[in-house]
């Protein structure tokens, strides 16, 4: 066990020397992390404040046979009438957002209480021009709503009288809910990345590093058995992986909790139990376990740096790339066999934690599965440290 400890003592001292493995590992999931992605979030705030703010560029064709609802668009704040001479040409040049197209008759059926048909035309790839017509379209049905009142007090009626129910609406969730599924957006995909990018660089150094550097026959020969060789760098790169999900998780919960995101006007309550933060990290430590087995495994193939970098690129995007689309689907159920794949298992029952809806069967079935894949890497890994062939390979 000694023997053990003064290899994992060897790894982890060595990589605190190693600048790309403080970056990923330590850097990244404290600094970098959360400023990119409150940076992100409060940009896509502000992005929302300044369209709901900004004017709606608006043009009326045929404006003469619609005097009444020119009068109605005039009196509207978050609307500037634009005069062009092409209208086609005025969205594409953005000296306007949105045109109306009315029909000649368009006053003389108002009036007589004809619908008339109205086009909003608008160009749908143009962010301005799509924001713009969803606020004229509102418009547009406020007018109908007013013309509405107007022919109904004529006929001495109330406008209440059309009115059958009254929606009110009612949110059973909590604040903390909605912080929950906020954070379950991003936390679970950002933990079970660092399990892969936190372990990456100290892997890829303590195996195709020690072949480049000709000193990995020295170790093969010093009083350690290759078991114990093997045990001490596989536990330098999940301590190393583990630490840096740990750091990114409190990092991102700390970040949101002192910077809280908003969900239009409501501000969004981060609070997590000490539950939810404890399954979430035995699944985290879990997953670096498996994944420092699997990077091991994958970087010892390698006769240099740049040539394992090479090798764990696809084995990261392919591991990667299934939690960042299932982390992202709204209103996905998974099913039992879901959590049976590693990853996107932790993924979901993390998001379950987190909005308070877990099943323990989830739970066991992810502890359990990952805990198996965990020891077949472990196994793996140090069966493969075993081969000469492997190990020397031209």
């Amino acid at each position: 066990m000694n023997k053990v400890f003064t290899v994992f003592k060897k790894e982890i001292l060595d990589s605190l020397r190693d600048r790309r493995t403080l970056l990923t590992a330590v850097v990244m999931p404290i600094v970098l992390m959360p400023a990119i992605m409150i940076g992100s979030v409060k940009f896509q705030e502000a992005q929302i404040t300044k369209a709901a703010e900004k004017p709606v560029l608006l043009a009326v064709e045929n404006q003469q046979s619609a005097p009444t609802l020119l009068d109605f668009l005039n009196k509207q704040k978050q609307v500037e009438l634009k005069q062009v001479e092409n209208f086609d040409q005025g969205i594409e040049a953005g000296t306007i957002n949105v045109y109306l197209n009315v029909e000649t008759d368009f006053e003389a059926n108002l009036k007589t209480q004809k619908p008339t048909e109205v086009r909003v035309v608008q160009k749908s790839s143009n962010v301005d021009s799509s924001t713009a017509y969803s606020k004229v379209i509102n418009l547009l049905q406020a007018f109908n709503q007013e013309q509405a009142r107007i022919r109904l007090s004529q006929k001495g009626l109330a406008t209440e009288t059309l009115s059958a129910l009254k929606p009110v609406s009612v949110d059973i969730a909590t604040a903390q809910e909605r912080g929950g599924f906020f954070i379950g957006l991003l936390l679970p995909m950002f933990i079970v990345v660092f399990a892969i990018a936190g372990g990456m660089y100290i892997a890829i150094d303590v195996s195709a590093g020690e072949k480049e550097r000709k000193t990995l026959e020295a170790l093969l020969l010093s009083p350690a058995s290759r078991l114990q060789l093997v045990a001490g760098k596989f536990a330098a790169v999940a301590a190393t992986a583990s630490a840096s999900i740990i750091l990114s998780m409190f990092s991102l919960y700390f970040a949101f909790k002192f910077f809280p995101p908003k969900f239009g006007t409501e501000v969004v309550e981060i609070n997590l139990t000490l539950g939810a933060i404890g399954i979430m990290l035995l699944v985290g430590v879990i997953m670096a376990i498996m994944f420092s087995g699997l990077l091991l495994s994958v970087a010892i193939f390698a006769k240099s740096y740049k040539e394992a970098q090479n090798y764990i690129t696809p084995f990261y995007l392919l591991a990667i790339l299934p939690v960042a689309i299932f982390a992202q689907l709204p209103g996905l159920k998974p099913s039992l066999g879901m959590f049976f794949i590693p990853g996107v298992n932790a993924v979901f029952v993390m998001k379950e934690v987190l909005i308070k809806t877990f099943d323990s069967a989830h739970i066991f079935i992810t502890f359990g599965s990952l805990i198996i894949y965990a020891v077949i890497a472990v196994i793996a890994a140090s069966k493969i440290y075993s081969k000469e062939g492997i190990l020397f390979r031209d």
